[in-house]
């Protein structure tokens, strides 16, 4: 059977990585193996069609074309991507009428069967909803105004290959998120940093994982871990009203100070405004820089490796 994993788009290499799967679209991934609750992704269904559309109508014309199976009660979720003349709710409410005339019962709160039709431009996907809602996390309870998706701060970690053994450092844990995501693949010791670290704590109190939390400031990391003996992964902060650029400024330089100092190999660095760090980069190669889209919003993922042993 075929599966359809839906990602961010930007994240679709991880994703692949993680699902031993393919992209066939922008943030779709196609896929073979039993789903599981994979950790990049944040809906699963099984793949029943997949056409190219020009109006609604169409696809209510392929879909009964379909011998799905409704279990006692039905309800239909439709995902739809791009410029279009109709709405999500009118694609649900065509097949939703459609499935009613065939006798069956919509059940919008216990429904044994969920038909999920995802439209990505001209392109349509229509499935049985295998898993929901992975990119929640129940341990984001207190969150900072500026917090992180959790597939993000878990790709952050897949792409510097954190593994067994590896310290990892976020100077700038915020609520907790990357260090969390971190600590939960149990593979070494985990180091969050930040002026206030209550949120962090609680998380991770919520989450069951051991974090070494520290409200010290960025120029005390040299201190903290030997020369070239750490990871860094962290989600910096950029200029915004909050944030004035001299400000930001002097964080990049004490940073990147840091970083040249207590990093071994690898680091990741998300950042809403990349191009003001990259001008801080100085001993370390951007190997690779992932755009994410997640709404309105735009995040980078600069993958570093470090260059240049600093003395």
């Amino acid at each position: 059977m075929s599966y359809i994993a839906v990602c961010l788009k930007g994240l679709e290499e991880v994703a692949e990585n993680e699902t031993k799967g393919k992209k066939i679209i922008d943030g779709r991934i196609k896929f073979s193996q039993k789903p599981k609750n994979f950790k990049s992704i944040s809906t699963i269904y099984s793949l029943k069609k997949q056409f190219k559309f020009k109006k609604q109508e169409d696809i209510l014309k392929e879909f009964k074309k379909l011998k799905l199976k409704v279990k006692k009660s039905f309800k239909v979720n439709c995902n739809r991507e791009g410029k279009h003349k109709f709405k999500s709710v009118d694609v649900e409410k065509l097949i939703g009428i459609y499935l009613q005339k065939q006798n069956h019962k919509l059940d919008f709160k216990n429904p044994g069967t969920v038909i999920y039709v995802d439209i990505i431009n001209n392109e349509c996907l229509i499935g049985l909803l295998e898993k929901d809602s992975l990119q929640k996390r129940n341990y984001r309870i207190k969150l900072n105004p500026e917090t992180l998706n959790p597939c993000i701060a878990f790709a952050a970690l897949k792409l510097i290959n954190y593994k067994k053994n590896d310290i990892l450092v976020d100077p700038f844990c915020r609520d907790g998120i990357l260090v969390i995501e971190a600590a939960l693949l149990k593979n070494g010791k985990v180091y969050g940093f930040d002026r206030s670290i209550r949120h962090s704590r609680i998380n991770s109190k919520i989450a069951k994982v051991k974090i070494e939390l520290s409200q010290d400031e960025l120029d005390w990391l040299d201190t903290k871990f030997k020369k070239s003996s750490v990871k860094v992964a962290t989600f910096i902060p950029c200029v915004s009203k909050n944030n004035k650029e001299t400000d930001i400024r002097r964080i990049y330089s004490e940073l990147m100070h840091q970083m040249d100092f207590i990093t071994k190999d690898y680091a990741s660095i998300i950042v809403k405004k990349p191009d003001l760090i990259k001008s801080y980069i100085h001993n370390f190669n951007i190997e690779r820089e992932l755009i994410i889209t997640k709404g309105d919003d735009t995040y980078s993922i600069l993958i570093l490796k470090k260059s240049i042993k600093t003395k």
